[in-house]
């Protein structure tokens, strides 16, 4: 049901032209990583055409967390960057101007607990960036749909690291999907593998209804 809502979500948000650019981007890893990268960006993630929430296609990195440390900063596990060309650049630009609030992705590990998945959505240079949490936990070998709400003001959004809203989501150009570690789990010799598929932009519910009843709908997938 989730991944169903999460695809009419995508294909709603591009019902005008001031939506048409990022709003309603959908990196589906159909053709392979993207130029999606791993915990320290330096290796491609890994790819595979099934096995996804639908038997679809997903990539996969890997994270040790033998440096972490109870209460730590938040490992990175997966990153796209302007700079690698991730996505063909589709989600690099302005979010304010194109009305992007949420983000969402299916996500999966293998880690003996459940987590909290964080991410971090930055300018090109990487700095400043604006640090978010899920609300919910994704549990074991599960595929989990997760939601960033990103607009001003949610929630959901902990950190602007030392910047302002506006001057982040005016220009994304670094995004970095990681979670926080539990702490049983924590400093520990193991090694966790992370998949993600569906990454997904799309503007706040109130907006997706007025654009779906103004009629216009066509949709767009990379």
């Amino acid at each position: 049901m989730f991944r169903s809502i999460t695809v009419a979500c995508a294909t709603c948000a591009l019902c005008s032209p001031s939506f048409a650019a990022i709003n309603g981007f959908t990196e589906s890893f159909s053709e392979g990583a993207a130029n999606w990268r791993n915990f320290n960006g330096t290796a491609t993630l890994a790819w595979s055409a099934g096995g996804g929430p639908a038997d679809d296609a997903f990539v996969s990195g890997q994270f040790n967390l033998s440096s972490t440390t109870v209460g730590g900063f938040p490992p990175t596990v997966m990153r796209a960057a302007a700079s690698y060309g991730s996505s063909n650049g589709g989600y690099v630009g302005n979010w304010i101007n194109e009305g992007v609030t949420s983000v969402g992705f299916w996500f999966r590990h293998d880690l003996s607990q459940s987590i909290a998945i964080t991410g971090r959505f930055a300018t090109p240079n990487n700095s400043p960036g604006a640090s978010v949490v899920s609300s919910a936990l994704v549990a074991s070998n599960t595929w989990t749909f997760v939601s960033f709400n990103v607009a001003q003001g949610s929630s959901d959004i902990i950190s602007l690291g030392g910047g302002t809203y506006s001057a982040i989501f005016s220009n994304i150009g670094n995004i970095q999907l990681g979670f926080q570690v539990p702490a049983a789990l924590a400093g520990q010799n193991i090694t966790g593998t992370f998949s993600m598929t569906d990454f997904t932009l799309t503007p706040a519910p109130g907006a997706l209804a007025l654009l779906a009843a103004g009629g216009l709908v066509r949709g767009r997938r990379r």
